[in-house]
């Protein structure tokens, strides 16, 4: 069955079986960030909006109520900005209501200087906000905001969210050869990392094509040893080898749906599916001959994305 809002469940390095909520138009975001595998911003905003909560919860709803795959989390994600939804801290407080399931959030941390998204998001049972630097030299490079949108206002946000949230958060870094590794940026980040005291710091890098060809992944040898250098419990997150499990094989427009959503090699799908590789190639390249779908290489791998409108 094919969903507006849901996608997945998806295999997830840090969550474990997931299933995804899109909140938001796709690509709607404060941020542009060079790394993104969903692609460039199209809609750049800070200003919070009304968006389909009741179409959400209602999704929502009627996937729990039918024969729902076990899930280690729903997560509050997808395709821009979670938090830019007016209705985000109502759709929470359904999904409460609605299932025992955990509640995940995936920001950017972009508004949470904001009192209100702080409030909406103590509901939730885990919060996964981002810092990929603590200079703003490399935060603008990296992370490109709004014009007129500063470090200090991401950090001043971070840390007000650290004192007034309950639950456990999990901060998630991505590191850029030559963009953000340096070591006055690791320096900065140990700092900035002392402060906010996050539950975990998750180290990552760009495992799939993002929106330009500066964002070079670092080696996991290298991420390790920047591991051993922070505080706290740190662990590296830059590959998945879990697996989750499917009733049955999807037919095309599933397929298709999940890779609107982020790009994914042959063996992504493969586990996602627990289908054999060979039956998901065979899917992929009729798509891809069919234009639906193409592929990019990034760093030896096979990507495969769908083919939007108007590109």
């Amino acid at each position: 069955m094919s969903h507006s809002h849901l996608f997945g469940p998806v295999p997830s390095r840090r969550l474990g079986r997931s299933l995804g909520v899109d909140l938001i138009p796709r690509k709607t975001c404060p941020f542009d960030c060079i790394y993104c595998e969903v692609g460039p911003t199209s809609h750049q905003t800070e200003t919070r909006f009304d968006y389909e909560a009741e179409a959400i919860v209602a999704e929502l709803g009627a996937y729990l109520e039918g024969s729902a795959p076990e899930l280690d989390f729903i997560t509050l994600a997808g395709s821009g900005e979670p938090t830019l939804n007016q209705g985000m801290g109502g759709i929470i407080r359904r999904l409460k209501e609605l299932t025992a399931i955990p509640v995940a959030v995936l920001t950017n941390g972009a508004l949470l200087h904001l009192p209100e998204v702080r409030r909406e998001l103590k509901a939730a049972d885990l919060v996964l906000p981002s810092l990929d630097a603590a200079r703003d030299q490399a935060f603008q490079a990296v992370n490109r905001p709004l014009p007129g949108y500063p470090l200090s206002r991401l950090l001043q946000g971070l840390e007000a969210f650290r004192r007034e949230y309950p639950g456990p958060i999990w901060l998630e870094v991505l590191l850029l050869k030559g963009l953000n590794d340096s070591p006055e940026d690791l320096e900065a980040l140990r700092r900035a990392l002392r402060t906010l005291a996050p539950d975990k710091v998750q180290l990552n890098t760009a495992v799939r094509p993002g929106v330009l060809k500066q964002a070079q992944p670092l080696s996991l040898e290298a991420l390790a040893a920047i591991a051993c250098g922070l505080e706290g419990e740190v662990e590296v997150i830059a590959s998945y080898g879990g697996a989750c499990q499917a009733a049955a094989a999807p037919d095309d427009a599933t397929l298709a749906e999940m890779l609107a959503r982020r790009p994914m090699t042959a063996a992504d799908l493969a586990g996602v599916l627990a289908l054999p590789l060979p039956l998901v190639q065979e899917k992929l390249q009729r798509l891809e001959q069919a234009g639906q779908i193409f592929c990019t290489c990034y760093h030896d791998q096979d990507f495969y994305q769908l083919v939007m409108p108007g590109c």
